[in-house]
């Protein structure tokens, strides 16, 4: 640990700000290529009828 009144040395236990990443994130692409396929997909799905 530092002394408080060192100005020039880095402290080496930082840490970042935030939630820690996660080793298998996706990028934008990916997760919007992912949601274009599904949007692709759902339009197979079947249509009932009100019995006409």
């Amino acid at each position: 640990m530092k002394q408080p009144e060192d100005k020039f040395t880095r402290d080496a236990f930082n840490r970042p700000v935030g939630r820690p990443r996660k080793p298998d994130a996706k990028t934008n692409a990916q997760r919007q290529a992912e949601f274009r396929a599904r949007r692709k997909f759902n339009f197979l799905v079947s249509v009932t009828s009100n019995g006409n």
